[in-house]
């Protein structure tokens, strides 16, 4: 039973990554307005919510509780090297997103700069630009952070686990945060391999406190320091 949950996720988180790659790539040279941007978030808070409730049912049919996914208080339980490591690369990530939310609210020339930057990425047409995407954008930042880790980390971890007691912990580490990057596909292969990283670090900070408070809260953060990365443009 396992196994299908597992191959499930797997399937669905591709389909819908490469129908996302598709739709943008029919749709590039479209002006993208904010009724479009909101409708886009929209479309992926229902797309992550959807998701998260099918892994609840999953976990009532195969007998997974709460805690099993990662709903319980931290306690760190991994050796001092695992430990150091996963805090260590939590906290430089950490660092960099706040220098990032920081450097976007403070400075227009840095606002400029990523404009630019982003011209031509795939990850820059979710970035909002006027009030209303920020909001929308926010909404959405909130449900990747849940969504994202009771799916990427708690839901594929457990399986994992049971499928193959002996996992190596380097693969336990791996194979969820590679399928995570590859639920990003429509970012590029930049975007793979940047949010497959990410994930990494976020798997190691659960492992290491075997709860999803700290990923939830730096998902969340990680997320939303692009929300002000854009200048603000009117409504179009």
């Amino acid at each position: 039973m396992y196994v299908v949950f597992l191959l499930f996720v797997i399937t669905i988180t591709f389909v819908v990554s490469i129908s996302r790659v598709v739709k943008d790539k029919k749709s590039q040279d479209a002006i993208v307005t904010e009724k479009m941007r909101n409708k886009k978030y929209f479309a992926g808070i229902v797309r992550l919510w959807s998701m998260t409730i099918a892994v609840f049912i999953m976990s009532i049919v195969g007998g997974i509780n709460l805690a099993d996914l990662g709903f319980t208080t931290m306690s760190f339980s991994y050796n001092i090297w695992f430990t150091s490591i996963s805090l260590g690369v939590c906290a430089v990530m950490l660092i960099y997103h706040l220098h990032l939310l920081i450097r976007s609210l403070t400075s227009k020339t840095f606002r400029d700069e990523m404009k630019n930057d982003m011209a031509d990425s795939g990850a820059g047409s979710l970035i909002p630009r006027t009030k209303k995407e920020r909001q929308m954008f926010s909404l959405m930042c909130f449900s990747a952070a849940i969504c994202e880790e009771i799916i990427f980390r708690g839901f594929l971890t457990f399986l994992l686990l049971a499928i193959i007691p002996d996992i190596p912990i380097l693969l336990v580490v791996l194979i969820p945060s590679a399928i995570f990057g590859m639920g990003h596909l429509y970012q590029g292969l930049s975007g793979v391999v940047m949010t497959g990283a990410t994930g990494a670090g976020f798997m190691g900070l659960f492992l290491v406190t075997g709860s999803l408070i700290l990923p939830f809260i730096l998902h969340f953060i990680f997320n939303f320091s692009y929300a002000f990365v854009l200048p603000k443009e009117q409504t179009v």
